[in-house]
């Protein structure tokens, strides 16, 4: 059954869950609706495993709290990143340039929901067609607490339209379209967005953004999120002012890692990375943190390796990890936003000795294509794998480690 498109999708949990497809949309979520009660929360879960051949993780079913969640999860989608935002009638009724700062009436309580994402690693922007002024003077008043401005990553207050001022954020943050949600209270503005970026996800007017940000476990990585894409716009600024770093990227920005056996405490940030990389990973498989906290503990005989790194613009934390099971690399999951820069073939250098050490003379890996791996196709060809079979979805290697000291 082909459920890419949203109403195929709604037309299936309808069947499901016995109700009209008229009354659901992508922002329903578990429980808002009398139809999806934890019983039809079971099964909805199996008919999607026995009829769309899609597998969703018993530990991840609680997980599963939107429509939109479970359609991402059935078309193996990115989580969303960026809640890209309007002012004037969406975070405020009014509008600051003509009633002024002081006769506009913040909307506090969406507010603080903004900010509670921010605290989980979700980013803000601003999307405003505004003075640049006026909009200062909102933020010096305090119209955005518990916002502050730092909250809001490269914020166009402008008269352009507004799908060329996303278009300009996701390049300046390195993102993809499909990352973004976009909240303006004006129809016109969202069909508009809908027409021009059809790859951005345009929320109903009141949003229900709990749809595209599901709660889960908070990492270190997720409450300095915000930073972390600040100083990635440092690092680009930064390689760009000096054309012969693209030589050596590693070297020109001082960067450094450390590889090590995962340690329980790793097991929530590997989960998460496991989760939302979909470029580079070579077989895309998805874990709980409990499936990841057994893996560390040595069950099914696997050895999990952490990836840290950071450079001279800051700390970046676990940006990858590695699963080896019998002498075969079963996972080599990496943040996108590390490519480039050389770390894939360092950590395998320090991975490499490691097994040795450990008497592991020969080490297999695979490839497997995933909707987005493309990007890896060719990545154990790059750290002196063999090829010892090769085809269209799956491709196959040996290492001899026995040289290596």
């Amino acid at each position: 059954m082909d459920v890419r498109s949203e109403g195929a999708f709604l037309g299936f949990v309808a069947e499901v869950l016995g109700t009209s497809a008229a009354d659901l949309s992508m922002e329903t979520t578990y429980a808002s609706i009398p139809a999806w009660d934890s019983m039809a929360q079971l099964r909805l879960v199996t008919e999607v495993q026995s009829r769309l051949g899609v597998e969703i993780p018993f530990a991840d079913v609680t997980a599963v709290t939107s429509l939109w969640e479970l359609y991402r999860r059935v078309n193996g989608l990115s989580p969303k990143k960026v809640v890209a935002l309007d002012l004037d009638g969406t975070l405020w009724e009014g509008v600051v340039g003509e009633d002024g700062v002081n006769a506009i009436r913040p909307r506090t309580a969406f507010l603080s929901e903004l900010k509670a994402l921010t605290e989980r690693g979700v980013l803000l922007t601003i999307l405003s067609k505004n003075n640049a002024d006026d909009v200062r003077a909102a933020f010096d008043a305090g119209v955005f607490a518990p916002l502050a401005e730092g909250d809001f990553l490269s914020p166009q207050t402008n008269w352009a339209p507004k799908a060329e001022n996303l278009l300009r954020v996701a390049q300046s943050l390195g993102l993809g379209l499909d990352a973004f949600v976009f909240v303006d209270d004006n129809p016109a503005e969202r069909l508009e967005m809908k027409a021009r970026l059809p790859e951005v996800t345009v929320a109903a007017f009141p949003p229900t953004l709990a749809a595209y940000f599901p709660v889960g476990a908070v990492t270190a990585e997720d409450r300095r999120k915000t930073e972390a894409y600040r100083e990635e716009a440092a690092r680009r600024q930064f390689l760009a002012s000096r054309p012969a770093a693209a030589t050596d990227v590693w070297g020109a920005l001082g960067c450094w890692l450390d590889v090590h056996r995962a340690r329980p405490d790793e097991a929530a940030r590997i989960a998460q990375l496991s989760q939302k990389a979909n470029q580079f990973s070579v077989c895309t498989n998805r874990y709980s943190a409990a499936e990841v906290e057994g893996l560390v503990r040595g069950e099914d005989d696997a050895c999990v390796y952490s990836v840290c790194a950071g450079d001279r613009f800051g700390d970046q934390g676990l940006v990858a990890f590695a699963v080896v099971r019998d002498a075969e690399i079963v996972d080599f999951t990496m943040s996108c936003r590390m490519a480039g820069r050389g770390l894939e073939t360092r950590a395998w250098a320090e991975m490499a000795r490691d097994l040795r050490a450990r008497g592991v003379g020969c080490v297999r890996a695979r490839w497997r294509r995933t909707a987005k791996n493309a990007p890896v196709a060719d990545l154990f060809d790059r750290l002196g794998f063999d090829c010892v079979a090769d085809g269209p979805d799956e491709r196959r290697f040996s290492r001899d480690l026995t040289s290596i000291e």
